[in-house]
C-alpha cells in the first residue's frame, strides 16, 4: 500500500499486534515495566534523526505498509547496543527510494505512536545505521526501514523489535541469550531457534560471527558476511532482539594479531565488521570495540576487544599487552565503580587456565599473556569485586567452571563458555568432564540463555541444542 505522507497523523489508531507480538509486549511489560512518555531524538549524524515538530507527519502504522521483497533488504534488520534511552538501528538497502527508519512504541499490547522518524544516510554498499537517543527506559519498541518516493511511503523492511535497558536505579530479574562461532554454510538451526524466542532482553555475539576464508578486499568480505547474515537464523535472531557484539579472529584471519596481520587486511576486515554489526561507534575513537552497557542495577556488561590490541612480542614480559593499557584501566575502573549486582565480561577468548592438553593454543588466549591475566584477576580478587562473571566463546564447546584449579589465582572466579552455534565440535571438551575445576562440558552445538536474579546474585545457564531442546542447566551464585 502506498501511504501519502500528508495523511499521516500524530496520534495513530491503536492496532492490535499479531499474537507473537502480543506475547512479546506482555513479556516486556512483565520484565521491564510500563512504557514512558519520552520521545526519541536522533543520533550521531549517520541518520537525520529527530522528533518531528507538532505539525509534522508522524509516520504510518506497520500494517499500512507492504513489506518489500527480501532482495530489497537482503540481510534483514538489526538493532544493537540498547541502553536505557538509546539504541542503534541497522539495515542494508538495495532499492532506489529515499530511506527512513520508523520506531513505534508498544503500549497496551498495541502499536502506539511513531516515536522516531529519521532519514537514513546510506553508505557505500547500501549500509545504513541510525543511533537514536531519548527513548523510554525498560520499554519494548518495534522498528522498520521505510521506502519513500515522491512523498509517499511505498514499502518497508521486515519488522524488528528491541527493548531498552532498565532505568539506571532499577533492579529486576533479567534474561538474555549468547553464543559464538557460526561457520559459513553450516546449519544455523540454533540461531533460528534463538530468534524464535520472545523473552530475551538482548543477545550477545561473542565472536567468530562469520568465518573468513580468502577475503582480502572489502567486496570479498561483504560476500562472506552476507553468506551468514542472509540465513533465516541470523535474520530472525537479529530482528527479534538487540544484539551486543564483539569479534574474535575468524572475522579476519585465523589467530591473527595486529603485529603479524598486514595493515590493509586489518583495515578492510575491521571496516567490514562495522558495516555488518549494529555497534554504536565511539565519537572520539570510532574503531574502538570495547564498551559497556548497564541494565539498571542488575547487570553491567563489559564488552572486551581481546584481538586487535594484543602484542605477541610482549607476551612473556612483565608488561605483557593482551589488552591495551587504556582498555585494561577502563575495565578495572569500570568493574570497581559498577553499582550492579552482576558484572558480565564478554570475553571472546577464555581466561580460564585449562589443563595442559589445551596448551598447544595457549599463546592465543589470556594464558599466553600471564602478566596481563594476573593483573586483572588479582585486581578483581584484591578489590573484592563481587558478581563478576566471565562469558566467552572460541573453543567450539560449552563449559562452566572455575577460572583456575584450587589453590591458584582465579580459583573462585567463574567462566562459562557458550557456543558453537554452527561449528564442528572441539573433541577436547571430553578432557574436562568430571574434573573438580569444571561443572559441565559438552561439544553439542548450542546457544545459552542466561537468567540473572540480582537479589540472591544467582546466574542460571540453560543450554539449548539446534532443535531448541535443553540439554544442560547450571546455576551459580557469583
Amino acid at each position: 500500500m502506498r501511504v501519502p505522507i500528508a495523511k499521516w497523523v500524530r496520534q495513530l489508531e491503536r492496532r492490535a499486534l499479531t499474537r507473537r507480538s502480543l506475547l512479546r509486549g506482555a513479556a516486556a511489560a512483565l520484565l521491564f515495566g510500563a512504557c514512558g512518555d519520552d520521545r526519541a531524538r536522533g543520533g550521531d549524524g549517520r541518520g537525520d534523526g529527530g522528533v518531528p515538530p507538532p505539525d509534522a507527519p508522524r509516520g504510518p502504522a506497520p500494517g499500512e505498509l507492504v513489506e518489500a521483497p527480501l532482495s530489497t533488504f537482503p540481510l534483514g534488520v538489526a538493532s544493537g547496543d540498547a541502553g536505557a534511552d538509546r539504541v542503534s538501528l541497522w539495515g542494508q538497502y538495495r532499492g532506489l527510494a529515499a530511506l527512513y527508519v520508523a520506531v513505534w512504541e508498544v503500549v497496551d499490547e498495541a502499536y502506539g505512536d511513531v516515536v522516531a522518524w529519521a532519514r537514513v544516510n546510506l553508505r557505500d554498499g547500501g549500509f545504513g545505521q541510525v543511533d537514536l537517543d531519548g527513548l523510554a527506559p525498560g520499554a519494548p519498541y518495534v522498528f522498520a526501514f521505510v521506502e519513500v518516493v515522491d512523498d509517499e511511503a511505498v514499502g518497508r523492511s521486515a519488522l524488528g523489535q528491541f527493548r531498552t535497558a532498565l532505568a539506571p536505579d532499577e533492579v529486576a530479574p533479567l534474561r538474555f541469550g549468547a553464543t559464538s562461532c557460526t561457520r559459513n554454510r553450516l546449519s544455523m538451526a540454533a540461531m533460528t531457534h534463538a530468534g524464535s524466542r520472545d523473552d530475551l532482553a538482548f543477545f550477545a555475539l561473542l565472536g567468530d560471527t562469520f568465518y573468513n576464508a580468502r577475503a582480502r578486499t572489502r567486496d570479498e568480505f561483504r560476500l562472506g558476511w552476507a553468506e551468514n547474515l542472509r540465513t533465516l537464523g541470523y535474520r530472525q535472531l537479529r530482528a527479534s532482539t538487540s544484539v551486543l557484539a564483539t569479534w574474535d579472529d575468524h572475522e579476519i584471519a585465523n589467530n591473527w594479531d595486529p603485529e603479524s596481520l598486514p595493515e590493509p587486511l586489518l583495515l578492510e576486515g575491521s571496516a567490514a565488521l562495522f558495516e555488518h554489526l549494529p555497534i554504536r561507534r565511539d565519537r572520539q575513537r570510532p574503531d574502538r570495540i570495547y564498551r559497556s552497557t548497564r541494565w539498571g542495577k542488575t547487570v553491567e556488561v563489559f564488552v572486551l576487544d581481546c584481538r586487535s590490541e594484543r602484542r605477541p612480542s610482549t607476551r612473556l614480559r612483565a608488561d605483557a599487552q593482551y589488552l591495551s593499557r587504556a582498555q585494561m584501566d577502563w575495565l578495572k575502573s569500570g568493574l570497581a565503580a559498577s553499582p550492579c549486582a552482576f558484572k558480565v565480561i564478554l570475553n571472546s577468548v577464555p581466561i580460564t587456565n585449562f589443563p595442559s592438553v589445551f596448551d598447544v593454543v595457549a599463546a592465543d588466549r589470556w594464558e599466553g599473556y600471564p602478566a596481563a591475566r594476573q593483573e586483572i584477576l588479582s585486581f578483581i580478587e584484591g578489590e573484592a569485586i563481587g558478581g563478576v562473571l566471565w562469558l566467552s566463546g572460541d573453543f567450539h564447546f560449552a563449559s562452566a567452571g572455575r577460572v583456575a584449579p584450587a589453590g591458584q589465582l582465579g580459583a573462585s572466579a567463574l567462566e562459562v563458555l557458550v557456543g558453537p552455534a554452527a561449528q564442528d565440535p572441539n573433541p577436547l571438551w571430553a578432557a574436562i568432564v568430571d574434573t573438580p575445576q569444571f561443572d559441565f562440558a559438552s561439544g553439542t552445538n548450542n546457544y545459552a540463555v542466561i537468567d540473572l536474579e540480582p537479589g540472591e546474585r544467582r546466574a542460571t545457564f540453560t543450554f539449548h541444542d539446534p532443535r531448541g531442546d535443553v540439554f544442560a542447566t547450571r546455576s551459580f551464585v557469583v
